[in-house]
């Protein structure tokens, strides 16, 4: 694929304008040297490749999609796809800008008037007519090239010309430091080809670079962020667009909300899907065996802490290892490490990359999606060996029970309060159930009168109904315990929310064993929110499998009332 790139530039000027200017110089001159170089940069002058130690300044890195930087044509000798670049790039030069141009713009388009947005657009038509442009072809360093000169960048680092592809000692070296390049930089620019005016904001439904696995590490390992696209950018907090992830750094991040960005994400070969996502966790990776690290070794020998024992939870940048094993291996890592991976759902929002690895364990995620939330947990009485994962904890069990259907007749008729005027959509449904090994009774809210009125007498009943069949797998539930509270009362405030509709199971297997791993608690840090990891017996042996995680909104602990019993579970 090939791009084109414009010299004349849509920027921001404040939160309701855009301005078409030549792009401003957003890189100081004197870069601070950091104290990791590269070992090789790409000097802009000239693009020519020289030895990193010879630069006394910062850098820059490139984050792009290698897909975009020419023709992907695949070896049919040896299966890999290789790059060839015809110089088919197209640099668009604009010779009389209008510093002066600016653009009213809102937050989105949906929300103007039909004649506002035909004004922005011929505003916009007018000026590329008034410009003098020149066309020239360019191979994709000659974009490059022009994109540093305009931005004031004088060296910079990506792969295509920084890495000797062919050679693998060189290749397995320079992966194994890419956490290193990218958070050392001064700044990274986000090549984005297929961003352009008049989308002033990025959207990461939207746009390729988006889409591969690598740029997720590059972005997120990055103190700033210059994102360029053919004839707009946006750089620093004048970012627009859903892109919140990337503006995180990785401290910043549980594993449940990286999960959430990589598992749309794909990688031309399988072992990079490891080898991006590792960058993330540099403590994963495993250093013995680069040749390039012998002088730390002989140094750690002469001070005492060499040891032969060979690290065997670290994972080797070798691209010549079972994928299988390797794989099986990160994300046992990853759940060492947080148990957010836990927190999954069914997969409803996007399309998984990751589920045609079946030989993953369940707990991993493989069969849904992992959710974004600000959230923890004090837990840690766990472990995985192999692909199992072992966990001792307080639990829920599911129980023997008739499956219960909920008719409109079953739904008391609401009680009309002359005092509210009326206004019977500030009452709420809730049922009083008896909570599992105590005699406490709690209210769980069901729904809304709301809803009621919305969906009607018989959608809304079958809607109770579902959550009656659910709530029923982990609790006794009596229809005569239905009833309406007024929006007044401390019921209608006090009562729990619990949510079952994101497991990978219905709960509808009335033989199945469900447990909800009570002691697993996770507690949002935004809301009165908690989340318990929900797994299901395996038919044959002593087995359990992962199905996702359940919400409960309440004011505390829903089960810390609960004398409930402890056991260990095995996960696959």
């Amino acid at each position: 694929m090939y791009i084109t790139y414009e010299t004349a530039q849509y920027s921001w000027v404040n939160d309701e304008e855009v301005q078409c200017v030549k792009p401003p110089i957003t890189i100081p001159n004197d870069l601070p040297k950091p104290d990791f170089m590269p070992t090789k940069l790409v000097r802009i002058s000239d693009m020519k490749v020289i030895d990193g130690s010879q630069v006394n300044e910062g850098y820059c890195t490139l984050s792009y999609s290698w897909n975009q930087s020419g023709d992907m044509v695949l070896d049919k000798t040896t299966g890999k796809y290789k790059r060839t670049d015809e110089g088919k790039h197209k640099i668009i030069f604009y010779d009389n800008i209008y510093p002066d141009m600016i653009i009213p713009y809102h937050k989105t388009f949906n929300n103007m008037k039909f004649n506002k947005i035909y004004e922005v657009f011929a505003i916009m038509e007018f000026y590329n007519y008034c410009f003098t442009k020149t066309i020239k072809y360019v191979k994709f360093e000659g974009i490059i090239q022009q994109i540093c000169q305009q931005f004031n960048i004088k060296y910079i680092w990506y792969d295509q010309l920084c890495i000797n592809q062919d050679n693998k000692e060189e290749k397995h070296h320079e992966i194994s430091h890419m956490h290193h390049l990218y958070e050392n930089a001064y700044c990274t620019v986000a090549l984005v080809p297929d961003f352009c005016q008049p989308d002033f904001a990025l959207d990461e439904s939207k746009h390729l670079y988006f889409k591969r696995l690598w740029t997720l590490e590059e972005a997120i390992k990055s103190e700033r962020l210059l994102f360029v696209g053919r004839n707009t950018h946006q750089y620093g907090d004048n970012t627009r667009g859903n892109v919140t992830v990337l503006a995180k750094s990785s401290s910043e991040l549980n594993v449940s909300e990286i999960l959430y960005h990589a598992h749309q994400r794909t990688s031309t070969n399988d072992h990079d899907r490891v080898f991006a996502l590792i960058h993330l966790f540099p403590e994963f990776i495993d250093h013995e065996d680069d040749p390039q690290s012998f002088k730390k070794l002989i140094i750690r020998y002469f001070c005492g802490l060499f040891s032969t024992k060979k690290s065997i939870n670290k994972i080797r940048i070798d691209y010549n290892q079972p994928f299988e094993d390797m794989m099986n291996q990160f994300y046992g890592l990853l759940a060492k490490k947080d148990l957010s991976i836990l927190l999954f759902g069914k997969n409803r929002q996007y399309e998984s990359t990751i589920e045609k690895y079946k030989f993953l364990p369940s707990w991993t995620g493989v069969n849904g999606h992992h959710f974004v939330a600000d959230i923890t947990t004090s837990f840690q009485n766990y472990d995985i060996i192999g692909k199992t994962m072992h966990i001792t904890t307080t639990y829920v069990p599911s129980i023997d029970g008739d499956k219960l259907t909920i008719r409109e007749e079953d739904i008391r008729t609401i009680p009309y309060d002359i005092n509210d005027g009326g206004d019977e959509q500030k009452y709420r449904l809730c049922i009083l159930v008896q909570l599992p090994e105590t005699n406490e009774m709690k209210r769980i809210a069901l729904g809304y009168y709301d809803d009621y009125c919305y969906l009607g007498g018989n959608s809304f009943s079958d809607k109770i109904s579902k959550k009656f069949l659910q709530l029923s797998r982990f609790m006794e539930v009596k229809k005569e315990n239905l009833c309406w509270y007024n929006k007044k009362s401390d019921v209608y405030r006090m009562a729990a929310s619990i949510d079952f509709d994101d497991l990978t199971d219905n709960l509808d297997d009335s033989s199945a064993q469900y447990v909800i791993l009570s002691e697993a608690s996770f507690k949002s840090n935004e809301y009165n929110h908690y989340c318990y990891p929900v797994i299901k017996k395996e038919q044959e042996g002593e087995y359990y499998k992962a199905i996702g995680s359940c919400w409960i909104e309440s004011n505390e602990d829903f089960f810390s009332g609960c004398n409930l019993n402890k056991e260990t579970f095995l996960i696959q």
